[in-house]
């Protein structure tokens, strides 16, 4: 059988490197795919691109005719880039949508699109916990989200009822992400990074408000094994959807496109601070042990804009589908222990 085109945007980031090195690395992806990925620079799609026998395609989100053209001759596009860029969502699903349908082969494309559970975010600015917690078996519940949403704006492309029959979409929503990547682009989070380069900065721990607002989390490789598992059964769901396999639920998509994947309990980022400022005594930075509290209004002096929102709202998530459908088994647990190491990383640049 010919192998299953994938187009890969987001390749070198976070996400995306560590899934792609864990998808080569497995011994049933030999010569099951071919791979492009879409790069901008000529120097890492040299260096880093195509010795891993990937195809690099040179440009950026904002080259709108060459990510159609690329989706229109893929079977799958696994998107790991910029959440928020519209407009390249809006070319791959066009490139899709108009794709040849092939007589022999998939016949209708697969778009699984990386979104996040800031789609939940309140704006809690770190002063009160919430109690609602987001499941991804609850349509009604996510159809409530607002269009103003972070993230929501591109997800709602990949909702469009008109796709179903045209697009088998999929949306993963993860949480936070900790722990250190793998393959050949970055290898490091965003948010624990974020407060760890902040306190570094001004040897002292930090919290949005009174760090009361709770977020859900996943190490970075469980979250690749699901991408993996997410993969490799929309391959296997009938291209007909008149056709049901009784052994088995069908792999919900379309209008029911979400999937969480949280791992272990939820946490405070106020505990995240006070881990932080823990650390920092044990290694001598600070030794009061104490965190200091920024108001929103403060932002500009401490943080990066946009940090208040990103690390003082609340975003509870339950991963129920990737449980209950596709038997995801997260692995990795110690949370802290990341912490620590993230404080050591930054203190070596």
């Amino acid at each position: 059988m010919a192998p299953i085109k994938v187009f890969i945007t987001g390749v070198t980031g976070y996400i995306g490197s560590t899934t792609l090195d864990l998808l080569l690395n497995k011994e049933t992806t030999a010569g099951r795919f071919s791979f492009r990925a879409l790069v901008r620079s000529k120097e890492k799609a040299e260096k880093d691109i195509r010795p891993l026998g990937i195809e690099p395609i040179i440009g950026d989100l904002d080259s709108l005719d060459l990510l159609e053209a690329e989706a229109a001759k893929a079977d799958v596009v696994l998107s790991f880039a910029d959440a928020d860029h519209l407009p390249s969502i809006q070319a791959i699903l066009k490139g899709l949508s108009h794709r040849p349908r092939a007589e022999n082969g998939r016949r209708r494309p697969i778009f699984i699109h990386t979104s996040g559970t800031g789609v939940l975010l309140d704006g809690a600015g770190g002063k009160f916990a919430s109690s609602e917690i987001y499941y991804d078996n609850d349509v009604a519940q996510l159809s409530a989200l607002p269009p103003t949403q972070i993230h929501r704006g591109v997800d709602l492309e990949l909702l469009d009822p008109k796709l179903k029959g045209v697009v088998d979409t999929y949306i993963v929503a993860p949480p936070t992400i900790w722990g250190f990547g793998t393959g050949p682009g970055n290898h490091n989070s965003m948010q624990i990074p974020l407060m760890v380069a902040t306190a570094l900065k001004h040897q002292q721990a930090f919290q949005i408000g009174e760090g009361k607002n709770i977020w859900s989390g996943v190490h970075v490789i469980d979250l690749a094994h699901f991408y993996i598992l997410l993969l490799e059964r929309a391959l296997q769901e009938p291209v007909d959807d008149s056709v049901t396999n009784p052994d088995r639920v069908a792999l919900p998509k379309n209008e029911d496109a979400y999937y969480f994947v949280q791992s272990g309990d939820d946490f405070t980022y106020g505990s995240v601070a006070q881990e932080i400022a823990k650390v920092f005594a044990q290694i001598g930075i600070n030794d009061s042990g104490a965190v200091n509290s920024v108001d929103e209004d403060e932002e500009d002096a401490y943080w990066r804009a946009g940090a208040s929102r990103l690390v003082g709202g609340n975003s509870r998530s339950r991963a129920v589908k990737a449980r209950e459908i596709l038997g995801w088994e997260p692995k990795y647990e110690d949370f802290n222990g990341y912490i620590f190491e993230e404080i050591q990383r930054q203190r070596k640049l």
